[in-house]
């Protein structure tokens, strides 16, 4: 699925070519497994995450939720697709991981109530799946949800596409200017590694991030 938009394109808009997306069963980007790069950071980098609330947007079948998610960390994955998430959560009760440290909900992620702050945000294949119009909402959603201390975890994808694209996608090219640009206000980078594992059709188009609410 590709398309050309010079535009701004509204939240509807692109609420409507996710669930189709959905509807269809095209969902191409789907990798069948947590992301290596997430793996690492956690596993081998020995990353310490806060505890208490985290949220991850667009979380598809929920591998990455799942894998964050633990006792001390209770996430929410969150999607506009009823049909992704009724398959996360069926996937989770397969894999006898209990609701009280994961859940799917159908959410839009720039609508909907915050009760209460996010201490963990994790970003992969979502900001890349937005229109480049509509970065700066990203940036001041993540801000509004996220609690001062709080971990948003941002894998940059694409990295590899040619200047003239950057309005032909998703996913549309982005780079690390790209997330400074709407981030650097409310957020600081705390961690960046140019040289994470990643599947293998994604190498070397990938960069793990970590960035902390000021």
């Amino acid at each position: 699925m590709s398309y050309k938009r010079t535009t701004p394109v509204t939240p509807d808009e692109y609420n409507k070519i996710w669930y189709n997306c959905w509807n269809e069963g095209r969902t191409m980007w789907d990798k069948g497994d947590i992301s290596p790069a997430l793996r690492e950071l956690i596993e081998e980098k020995k990353w310490s995450l806060p505890s208490g609330e985290g949220i991850v947007p667009g979380c598809g079948r929920g591998y990455d939720a799942m894998f964050l998610a633990s006792s001390d960390l209770h996430i929410v994955g969150a999607d506009i697709s009823q049909i992704a998430v009724d398959t996360a959560n069926k996937l989770r009760d397969e894999k006898g991981i209990s609701s009280s440290f994961v859940d799917f909900k159908v959410m839009d992620f720039f609508n909907f109530e915050v009760t209460n702050k996010y201490q963990v945000a994790y970003d992969y294949t979502f900001f890349c799946a937005l229109h480049p119009s509509m970065r700066k909402s990203w940036g001041d959603r993540y801000a509004e949800i996220m609690a001062s201390g709080g971990h948003l975890i941002a894998l940059m994808y694409p990295l590899w596409k040619d200047e003239k694209d950057r309005d032909i996608g998703p996913p549309f090219l982005l780079t690390e200017d790209d997330y400074h640009q709407v981030l650097d206000d409310n957020f600081e980078l705390i961690h960046i590694d140019p040289k994470c594992k990643t599947h293998d059709t994604r190498a070397g188009h990938e960069i793990i991030t970590v960035w902390r609410r000021k």
